[in-house]
This record gives C-alpha cells, sequence and structure tokens, in this order.
C-alpha cells in the first residue's frame, strides 16, 4: 500500500485523479444455483475464513471497495474487489491469500485499475449513529 497522496499536487479540475488500484474478479469455478446455500453447507469453512478475509483487508487499508457480482437475472457465487497495493504483484499475492480461491472455489484474477473520476457523497446522522454513501 502506499501513503501517497495522488492528487495533492493536481490543480483543482485541471488534471484526472490518476490513482492506481486493482480491480480483482472472482469467478465461482462451477457457478452455484444457490450460493448461499452452498456457501453455508459445504464450503462454510472457506466462507467463514472468506469473511476474515474481507474484514482483513478492510481494516489494513487493502479494500476499496468489494461485493458480489449480481443482478436481476440473479448471483452465480462470483465477486469482485477493487484493492489497494504498491504493485501488481503485490495485488497478485492478495487475490491469492483469498480463501475461496485457496479452496479452489474461485479463480481470482487481477487487472490494473486506474480511477480518474468519480462522485461519492457521505451522509453522517450522528444522532442515530448511521453513515449512508450516496
Amino acid at each position: 500500500m502506499t501513503d501517497v497522496n495522488p492528487i495533492a499536487d493536481h490543480p483543482d479540475g485541471k488534471t484526472l485523479l490518476g490513482l492506481q488500484l486493482y480491480l480483482l474478479t472472482m469467478t465461482a469455478i462451477e457457478p452455484f444455483d444457490d450460493p448461499m446455500k452452498a456457501y453455508f453447507g459445504e464450503h462454510r469453512e472457506a466462507f467463514d475464513a472468506h469473511l476474515e478475509w474481507l474484514r482483513s483487508i478492510e481494516a489494513d487499508g487493502t479494500m476499496f471497495a468489494s461485493g458480489v457480482l449480481k443482478d436481476e437475472t440473479g448471483w452465480d457465487g462470483s465477486g469482485m474487489a477493487i484493492i489497494r497495493a504498491a504493485s501488481f504483484d503485490d495485488a497478485v499475492k492478495v487475490a491469492e491469500a483469498e480463501p475461496f480461491h485457496r479452496a479452489g472455489v474461485r479463480k481470482n484474477t487481477v487487472q490494473g485499475w486506474v480511477m480518474n473520476e468519480g462522485n461519492f457523497q457521505f451522509t453522517m446522522k450522528l444522532m442515530n449513529q448511521q453513515i449512508e454513501l450516496t
């Protein structure tokens, strides 16, 4: 991971962000009809380890974002994450440590991804202890 602020020297509105991140695609090797049934059943150990891996990479700042690859047509057990890493090789090490990949349930691949633009809005409701991202 890097402590460099990629926009510290960029004039406001004059350039793209250029933040180097890595896209980790976690593809189910054999798609599941009911992934949660499989993950709570025959793949429970890998599922529990996967959740701990997610907690760990979130806590240490490696994770930028993560989630399942699901839409109105369904979900086959695949997911993706955008991670921070000092290099492509370091990103591959993160991907290879993911428990579903190690267990042979998913095949993980890494691609470099440069975030140039976007819009994130946070709402903090202190009284209700809520944070919303839109």
